[in-house]
């Protein structure tokens, strides 16, 4: 399974003065072992309540999670266009055409995330694990936009693939280590996403908003849902019972016409899921639809659902 098909979309994070949702889609992926990293998430709470507020660390921890939005949105989109054509270039046969992610948008959204002085030392492992991505992308960005020059231009045509042939050398180590640099960058994004999600929770309970507390514990859960998809063979009876915690949570939730559109994607992801554990879906298709219920679900105003703003 490759890691394009699997990055995956993390909950927007509401202010929680505001308690509203801005537009923007925090996409991300959890790796290795998640039960680990959800535990490392929930034991971090209650510095997280002690220590700085959560709104200032959701706004550190935010461009850092934008940085990432476009690249891993476009990984999953565009895995049947990618993911075939590293399999050629790792095959050593000769290719006439290639297809690469952003590299170059990421690297700037990164660079510019390490240069805001007000994230800077917040989460530690975030930041040392952007700098390493940078590091890399400083070598492979402008490789990969000479790669996509030289095939477009047909360049292979007039030197016999010599020069494609030395770029595909050059990129595919540099490739591979970007992996494992960008997997230790949304990791470390998203055991902290977690953090401050479980603290919004918290919070929502102790200021008494159910529905929104609701709606927070929901989000979460279809995480956790889709989280074992890292874990083949997915247990049966645990998802089961998960479909039922998340059943019973969005069942609650008032309705809103953002509500009624979140109640409706996480059905379908629902059911793709089942089909994904009988043997008649892809794990795309399970990953594409779920980050289908985090664009939805970053559209719900939480302010409207315990009887605020109407």
């Amino acid at each position: 399974m490759s890691q394009h098909s699997m990055r995956r979309a993390l909950s927007v994070l509401a202010t929680l003065g505001i308690l509203c949702a801005p537009p923007l889609l925090m996409t991300g992926c959890l790796g290795g072992n998640s039960a680990e990293k959800a535990g490392s998430a929930v034991s971090g709470v209650t510095s997280m309540l002690a220590g700085d507020s959560v709104e200032s660390k959701t706004a550190a921890l935010a461009p850092y999670v934008e940085a990432t939005n476009s690249y891993n949105d476009s990984a999953v989109t565009f895995a049947f266009s990618y993911d075939p054509s590293l399999q050629r270039m790792r095959s050593g046969e000769q290719v006439d055409n290639i297809s690469v992610p952003s590299f170059d948008r990421l690297l700037e959204a990164l660079e510019k995330a390490r240069a805001d002085k007000s994230t800077d030392g917040v989460f530690k492992d975030v930041d040392e694990a952007a700098d390493g991505v940078i590091a890399v992308l400083k070598d492979l960005a402008p490789l990969a936009q000479k790669m996509d020059n030289y095939y477009s231009a047909k360049t292979y045509m007039t030197d016999g693939y010599k020069g494609g042939t030395e770029m595909i050398a050059q990129y595919l180590p540099l490739y591979d280590k970007f992996e494992a640099t960008y997997q230790k960058l949304d990791d470390a994004v998203s055991v902290h996403h977690k953090e401050l999600r479980t603290a919004q929770l918290e919070q929502m309970r102790k200021d008494g908003k159910p529905n929104a507390a609701n709606f927070i514990e929901a989000t979460m859960k279809v995480r956790d849902l889709v989280d074992m998809l890292d874990h083949e063979p997915v247990d049966q009876a645990a998802a089961e019972a998960k479909i039922g915690e998340i059943t019973n949570l969005v069942g609650q939730l008032p309705d809103t016409s953002e509500t009624k559109s979140y109640k409706r994607d996480v059905n379908t992801f629902i059911g793709t899921f089942r089909s994904y554990l009988a043997g008649k879906e892809k794990s795309n298709e399970v990953i594409d639809d779920f980050n289908d219920t985090v664009n939805t679900s970053n559209r719900v105003d939480l302010n409207e659902l315990d009887g605020g703003k109407k």
